[in-house]
């Protein structure tokens, strides 16, 4: 019986919360906000609401144009944008180093793309540090 307890425990605390995104199926998935198909895996992103519901977008824009919503609604639990250096892995949007690559250079026009640090933001060819951009600034 107490094994039993204990695992029906561990079940609930494990399923309440989001840990990791799920994996974006390109060219098959859908962006939540805009409806297109995401197709570049430079530039998809990932909203884990409190509930562990995955919603999936195709730009760094879409994403945030749902998270202001979703954060009024108190229904955000994680968010995740893809490592531009590194297509398909999804990163911490709360750490990333965002880089503006300008006008037409992303799916939805505007041209975020995130990396891990603002090192690797240097790497791109950001010459000036004060360009890097952080989550809080996209907001």
């Amino acid at each position: 019986m107490r094994r039993t307890v204990t695992l029906s425990a561990f079940a609930l605390l494990s399923a309440c919360g989001p840990n990791k995104p799920e994996p974006i199926a390109y060219d098959a998935d859908q962006c939540t906000y805009c409806r297109m198909q995401i197709s570049d895996p430079r530039f998809g992103a990932e909203l884990l609401t409190r509930h562990g519901r995955a919603v999936k977008f195709d730009s760094i824009e879409c994403l945030v144009a749902f998270y202001k919503q979703a954060v009024v609604a108190n229904d955000v639990g994680s968010v995740w944008v893809s490592d531009f250096q590194h297509p398909g892995t999804l990163i911490e949007a709360t750490h990333a180093a965002f880089v503006d690559l300008g006008a037409g250079r992303a799916p939805m026009g505007r041209g975020w793309a995130a990396v891990p640090t603002a090192d690797d933001a240097i790497k791109l060819g950001v010459s000036d540090p004060r360009a890097v951009r952080h989550w809080g600034d996209l907001l």
